[in-house]
């Protein structure tokens, strides 16, 4: 028993004759974060025990990983270790062109995940160029700079709601105005007239 129990402590201690990587290592070369290392050891990955109690991984079995990983990537719908890479990844604020350079998996199925992403994290992404149009769209002469943030945006919209839009009465700026000057000319014109016979009428 005790013979059993220390060759099998020296065989976790014991380096393999390919070469042995640390945890930030491994991560780097499978494109995660050690957090994703540490949840795949034990299943995916085999740590080898060093002194003091530090894990290690043969690098063979890194490589070997990375092919099957890619293997699975290429697939048409997203594994559940790819999603979470790709989740913890946006969580942390990075791009999805450096999640792509990152995971090496195709753009088609970042770009999926990260719509799934801020669909369930409740968020709206507008690009810079969507950004860039929408002002253009309410601002078309330049009078206003452009947004850089979600809450300049916002108030962008709204001067433009009550200061600028022509749905809005031009003296008061408190009650909507839908009709252009034209029609709005000829209503006024009716509704004199119609208020001249009615006083007309109550002087009968």
């Amino acid at each position: 028993m005790a013979n059993d129990a220390h060759e099998a402590s020296a065989s976790n201690v014991a380096a393999p004759a390919d070469r042995l990587l640390g945890r930030a290592q491994a991560a780097q070369l499978l494109g995660v974060s050690k957090s994703t290392v540490r949840r795949m050891e034990g299943e995916q990955l085999k740590p080898v025990v060093g002194p003091r109690n530090v894990r290690m991984f043969h690098e063979e079995q890194i490589r070997s990983l990375v092919v099957t990983r890619r293997a699975e990537f290429g697939s048409a719908q997203p594994s559940g270790e790819l999603a979470a890479d790709a989740f913890e990844l946006f969580d942390a604020g990075v791009h999805p062109v450096d999640v792509v350079k990152k995971l090496r998996v195709e753009p088609a199925m970042i770009e999926s995940l990260h719509q799934r992403w801020t669909a369930w994290r409740g968020m709206l992404v507008l690009s810079s160029l969507g950004a860039l149009q929408l002002h253009e769209m309410l601002f078309d002469d330049g009078s206003a700079p452009q947004a850089k943030t979600e809450f300049e945006l916002l108030a962008l919209a709204q001067t433009w709601i009550v200061e600028t839009s022509i749905r809005h009465c031009e003296q008061c700026r408190s009650e909507s105005a839908a009709f252009c000057r034209r029609c709005a000319r000829t209503w006024g014109l009716g509704a004199a007239k119609r208020e001249l016979v009615t006083k007309r009428a109550t002087r009968l």
